[in-house]
């Protein structure tokens, strides 16, 4: 009674789509006006649907962003403006440099887009010049507090200045200055700093206002060697703004003609248009020559021209409707999750192939054209919908995960795949008719077998020793798969031959500090508390730079001291100047130089009140970061959002010595609130959401494919013929990717559900068509042979010549389509014939 329960399911569920099926070829052939009028209906509401709908090339999209280590990353480039800045590499030589940068600049704000200023804001240097009096404000407030800038070490060069002797050498240099073109430039400076004591504070401030490895004595973003000089301007529209975007990269490519050095382009908006461009491209390029291979194909087999053309529009009705439907459900589609519409070329086509094949083959047997259309259309149609049932479930599963690169994938690809398999269904009977009335004479010659005989023959007689080498082979693929890795670097996936790409890898060779970066964030909503924490975390930091496995990091406690610092400058400071008075010396060294105190006497304040000096509070010296010219200092460290504080550290490492797992876990006990991010904490956790759904939606997947498997054969042996060639095609696909050098990744990971789902077809269709008597077998494999050899064919062509794309991500797919299909078609053909051969049949 058990066993006979799968038996009457599969019995029943087959019956159901018999009589599906047996209506659709009735509804097809008697009224395919009403079917053509429909058809026409449905593709309007789609294309309708498809036209409102928004495509995006933000990779960060596809993955979920609603906490840890990417929540942090995403949130640190709104505050700090990141995302919507634009970074110009000028490159030659420091002389040409320094004099094509004001000429650019100019162009940069000058610069419209829809009669509006392109950029809210353009800096090229470590203070905008036209803020010089706010600038000679901060140097005078900061030199009067050398307490809070200097470093207990600075102290005797800042007391030895002081001495009358040093004095007279500054004001000589001061005479110098002010006399030269730039002495009315520096005037200001000059009033309050005549002693040049900013010369021991500045280099200390500009290496922490920017996170970039800069020559410190240079008032432009210069590189320390000179090659390189870099500009970076915030849009005054975001990166979603695409139309802005075209637009803005258009003025971009104008404004930087006609110059001497050499300049380049990087940031969000022109990696947001280039990779759009770029993949749109590919894309287009993928689908258009692989449709002329798949029709190339098609007709070369079959020699009919109208079944050939009807391929395009059984694609088009395909791939419109399944973007349509999606467009009422998804905001957006990103152009990641579009590509893989390339898929239903393949996929498509195979439904097309199988039922005509099986069409053909019947006409040249000497069948009528009703009967053959009915033996194809009831017969084989029962393969192909559980074929297309098996592909499309498995993609539509993957919409319960959290990752939007998945669900958004699946429901694409599933919904292409079950509208492509109807449009076959819909389509080609009415055709199939009319073309056997309009050419009534004509002649079905036997179909070219592909060597698919031999190949049947050779697996038969030889079955032990095609199971043995079979076995084998994917044994060795297996161990070779043992050894796939993750590849969790995103910018590996970018277009690698693209300007932002190439630009990005010349800023870090010569403006980073060092390869790899790391950000720590201290936040709550007292102040005092979180610099109180922050200094905790500021010790724990310096301790791992002095281990060297820091080559540097960047924090606000690196530019302003903190209270026991303070007193140990003071301390120091006033020692040394004693019983002395500075700021009467200073008077009596600029009379002596023919200089009136008037524009100078709150210098000679500030320097007597030293010895009166006491600590200054962290939030005062903060808010006169903030309120000066270098307050990008003080943006980039502590940002005051969302009614919190977050103060920021910024680590920089080279690689493997910096021991993260220790750090981040030194980091929780000393303050558990506290959070980080970077680009491998931000791939680590996107590989942990990408596994977790994949391994779901694989499983629920799988699930899914192995109950229709067995509710469409009555026996475990079909379903065993269905999964082999899926199970080996799985594992040579990944021990193939080991041996040719590559990684699995967030993108050609999703392959393997592709794999699953369309790789049980080939089994299936074969193991349906050879379940008749001995005698017919060979005939019947080598008839889906041919359609399983075709569709895999047309699935390479289709899907895997995205392996030809600049775009990392599409490439990755193209190959791991190509090794996982191709193995998948050739153990189906190889070795089911010996599997088969060996199973008794009752």
């Amino acid at each position: 009674m058990v066993k006979a329960l799968p038996a009457k399911l599969s019995a029943a569920v087959q019956s159901a789509v018999t009589a599906h099926l047996e209506w659709v070829f009735r509804l097809s052939s008697a009224k395919p006006g009403q079917v053509i009028a429909a058809a026409l209906v449905f593709l309007a509401l789609a294309l309708t649907s498809l036209l409102n709908t928004r495509f995006e090339a933000d990779i960060f999209k596809l993955f979920p962003s609603k906490q840890g280590a990417l929540k942090l990353f995403l949130q640190t480039l709104q505050w700090s403006g990141s995302a919507q800045e634009a970074y110009f590499l000028l490159e030659g030589d420091r002389q040409a440099l320094l004099a094509e940068v004001e000429p650019f600049v100019l162009r940069l704000k000058s610069l419209k887009v829809d009669g509006q200023s392109a950029f809210s804001k353009v800096i090229y240097r470590t203070y905008d010049p036209g803020e010089a009096k706010a600038f000679a404000d901060f140097i005078g407030y900061a030199v009067a507090r050398p307490q809070l800038f200097l470093k207990v070490e600075q102290v005797d060069n800042f007391a030895g200045r002081l001495l009358p002797a040093n004095m007279d050498r500054s004001l000589k240099r001061a005479q110098a200055e002010l006399a030269s073109q730039a002495g009315m430039a520096m005037r200001d400076i000059i009033a309050v700093d005549p002693l040049y004591l900013r010369d021991l504070i500045l280099p200390r401030l500009n290496k922490a206002t920017q996170a970039l490895d800069l020559d410190t004595s240079s008032p432009y973003l210069l590189s320390r060697d000179g090659r390189v000089l870099i500009v970076i301007a915030e849009t005054a529209r975001p990166v979603q703004d695409m139309q802005f975007a075209r637009k803005l990269v258009t003025g971009i490519n104008k404004a930087r003609q006609g110059f001497s050095v050499h300049i380049s382009c990087a940031g969000a908006h022109l990696s947001a248009v280039i990779d759009e461009a770029t993949m749109k491209r590919n894309i287009l390029a993928c689908i258009i020559s692989s449709l002329f291979v798949v029709l190339g194909l098609f007709y070369l087999t079959y020699r009919r021209v109208l079944p050939t053309l009807l391929i395009p529009l059984i694609l088009l009705v395909g791939v419109a409707l399944s973007l349509g439907t999606a467009g009422f459900f998804l905001s957006s589609i990103h152009i990641i999750s579009f590509a893989f519409m390339a898929l239903i070329i393949g996929l498509g086509t195979d439904y097309s192939i199988h039922i005509y094949d099986r069409f053909y083959s019947e006409r040249s047997a000497g069948k009528s054209t009703d009967e053959a259309l009915r033996l194809s259309m009831i017969d084989s149609g029962r393969g192909v919908f559980t074929a297309a049932t098996t592909t499309a479930f498995p993609f539509l599963a993957l919409m319960v995960t959290e990752v939007r690169a998945l669900s958004e994938l699946g429901l694409l690809v599933g919904l292409g795949v079950i509208f492509s398999m109807y449009a076959t269904f819909f389509f080609l009977p009415p055709l199939l008719i009319f073309s056997e009335q309009r050419f009534p004479n004509s002649v079905y010659k036997p179909l070219p077998n592909f060597g698919l005989g031999r190949v049947w023959n050779i697996s038969r007689k030889n079955r032990f020793a095609t199971i043995a080498v079979s076995t084998v082979l994917i044994a060795i693929l297996l161990i070779a798969a043992l050894f796939i890795s993750f590849e969790g670097e995103l910018r590996n996936l970018q277009p690698k031959q693209s300007e932002a790409f190439l630009t990005q890898q010349k800023i870090e060779k010569h403006l980073s500090l060092a390869s790899r970066q790391m950000l720590v964030a201290v936040e709550g909503i007292d102040l005092d508390d979180v610099l109180a924490r922050g200094r905790k975390v500021g010790a724990l930091v310096e301790n791992y730079r002095l281990k060297k496995q820091l080559a540097a990091y960047s924090s606000l406690g690196q530019v302003l001291n903190d209270q026991p610092s303070q007193n140990e400058v003071l301390e120091k400071l006033q020692a040394q100047t004693g019983l002395r008075r500075p700021g009467t010396e200073l008077a009596q060294a600029l009379v002596r130089h023919g200089f009136e105190q008037g524009p100078f006497q709150p210098a000679i304040n500030n320097l007597e009140q030293l010895k009166y000096a006491r600590p200054v509070a962290m939030v005062e010296a903060i808010q006169r970061l903030a309120a000066s010219p270098l307050r990008g200092l003080a943006e980039r460290h502590l940002i005051r959002a969302e009614n919190s504080y977050h103060l920021l550290f910024y680590l920089y490492y080279q690689g493997e010595e910096f021991n993260q797992p220790q750090f981040l876990k030194e980091l929780a006990g000393l303050d558990p609130s506290a959070r980080a991010t970077g680009e491998e904490l931000v791939s680590r956790q996107l590989a942990g959401s990408v596994k977790r759904s994949f391994l779901w939606g694989f499983i629920l997947g799988g699930v899914m494919v192995l109950l229709l498997l067995i509710t469409h054969f009555e026996s475990l042996e079909g379903v065993f013929y269905s999964l082999y060639p899926v199970m080996a095609g799985v594992i040579a696909m990944l021990g193939l990717m080991v041996l040719a050098g590559m990684k699995l990744n967030f993108m050609n990971a999703m392959v393997l559900v592709t794999i699953l789902g369309m790789g049980s077809d080939y089994g299936l269709h074969l193991a349906h068509r050879t379940s008749t008597l001995e005698e017919g077998q060979q005939a019947s494999y080598t008839q889906a042979g041919r359609a399983v050899l075709l569709s895999a064919l047309t699935t390479i062509a289709g899907f895997g010549s995205l392996a030809l794309s600049d775009y990392g991500a599409l490439a990755s797919i193209g190959w791991a389509t190509n090794f996982g299909v191709a193995a998948t078609a050739l153990v189906a053909l190889f070795s089911l014939p010996a599997f088969i051969g060996l199973i008794v049949k009752k």
